[in-house]
């Protein structure tokens, strides 16, 4: 060290006013917790100002009582949701972090094609209401499996179907991760019983193992009339998958070659 450079607080304030961050809106700072209020929280990100947290900014479920989640001098990453020189407001957020957060491991989660268990939180007409990395998600009736057995609280095994971050969209199914997991039972090439569970103009849907598949016409060699001639609900027939779409869902069978 230089003997002749003598270190004063003047000194250092000047270095931090010459190399002083510029803060712009939905930047992501360290701060210091330095006061808990009971409608915010005040923070410091080494600005001229101080920083104000809301505390229904906090975190992502609702916070009655800041004190129980966060503590005087802790360091943690906010996001700028607010930065004006002018007025000297400076707002911030947590939630907004773990939102980053939660998405990003939503994205790796269906890149990864990982299966997940959640719980039903609450039914409406369409289906399920989910919850992952604290996000809610919603699986339809067409993506359940055993429908009258589900009830509130019941715990299923769960895929990511579709996502979109933007408009806080997440799309999940059961069905895909059922195939997935009876993997030995859903195959190419593999001949099952089924029960008829709909006679359409264009094919039957045939329940094989909870899951309905779709036997086209053109599988079966009959005409629509012959159709209903010839099949019945409830009647158990034997088919063969010839193709399964992982990522919706859906399995095509056939009774030809049978």
């Amino acid at each position: 060290m230089n003997s002749n450079y003598i270190f004063t607080y003047k000194n250092f304030g000047a270095v931090l006013n010459k190399y002083q961050y510029s803060f712009h809106t939905k930047d992501i700072v360290a701060g210091t917790i330095f006061s808990i209020e009971n409608k915010f929280v005040l923070i410091d990100i080494g600005a001229n100002q101080v920083a104000f947290l809301p505390i229904e900014e906090i975190t992502l479920n609702r916070v009655d009582n800041p004190i129980a989640l966060l503590q005087l001098n802790e360091v943690r990453e906010f996001y700028i949701l607010l930065f004006d020189n002018k007025s000297g407001q400076i707002l911030l957020s947590i939630r907004k972090v773990e939102l980053i957060k939660a998405w990003k491991r939503i994205q790796q989660l269906y890149s990864e094609n990982i299966i997940l268990k959640a719980e039903l939180l609450k039914q409406n007409k369409g289906g399920y209401i989910v919850q992952i990395e604290n996000i809610k998600g919603f699986i339809p009736k067409s993506h359940l499996i055993a429908l009258k057995n589900k009830t509130k609280e019941s715990h299923c095994d769960i895929k990511i179907l579709e996502y979109n971050e933007n408009s806080n969209y997440l799309l999940m199914s059961e069905k895909c991760a059922y195939i997935q997991n009876k993997s030995n039972i859903f195959k190419l090439g593999k001949i099952l019983e089924g029960t008829i569970d709909s006679i359409q103009s264009y094919g039957l849907f045939v329940n094989i193992h909870h899951i309905q598949g779709l036997l086209h016409i053109s599988e079966i060699n009959q005409t629509q009339q012959e159709l209903e001639q010839n099949f019945h609900m409830g009647v158990k027939i034997r088919v063969m998958i010839i193709h399964i779409d992982y990522k919706q869902g859906r399995i095509t069978l056939s009774q030809q070659g049978i």
